[in-house]
């Protein structure tokens, strides 16, 4: 009998403070955890913002958040990549999902070594996104993907020593 009134008495209790958590205090509760270095501790809180808060304005950086940590604490390029993907396929009007699908096409990429689904995801980041300040970036990224730190180098230095030369044949007429 006296258990039953503790239940009876301690789940609304229970209820009610958990009822007062909504993912807008998640969400600064788990960045003031990442922004401190605890980067672990922010996960679980960022994660239960994507599943209980999922329809929110806060999951899209939620779940931005969770792929940064997924890479970064769990050294696991592979869920933070399919989780920036997942960012900018169910929010790809945000912020977020577009930070999203350039994060996934670099990892892809770079840390992965997956070029051609990189490639995938940068051209589709160009139809999605053609207008962006990040374009630029992309078509770059694409013209260069998969090329060594030296390659890459070695082709700057030709594009810049032709246009120095093209610059110098104009001046002079």
């Amino acid at each position: 009998m006296f258990h039953r009134f503790i239940i009876l008495f301690a789940l609304p209790l229970l209820i009610g403070g958990c009822a007062g958590q909504d993912a807008s205090d998640l969400l600064a509760q788990a960045t003031t955890l990442r922004e401190s270095g605890k980067g672990s501790e922010a996960l679980p809180l960022y994660e239960q913002i994507t599943r209980d808060y999922a329809e929110s304005p806060q999951a899209p950086e939620a779940m931005y958040h969770c792929a940064v940590l997924y890479f970064k604490e769990q050294m696991d390029p592979i869920k933070a990549a399919t989780t920036y993907e997942l960012v900018a396929e169910k929010f790809p009007q945000t912020e977020w999902g577009h930070r999203g699908l350039f994060a996934a096409a670099y990892t892809y990429a770079n840390e992965i070594g997956n070029l051609e689904r990189g490639r995938h995801a940068y051209e589709k980041y160009l139809a999605q996104y053609a207008d962006s300040s990040m374009a630029e970036t992309v078509r770059f990224e694409l013209e260069n993907l998969g090329k060594s730190a030296e390659e890459l180098l070695e082709s700057i230095q030709q594009s810049q020593a032709a246009e120095s030369a093209t610059a110098e044949e104009g001046g002079g007429q």
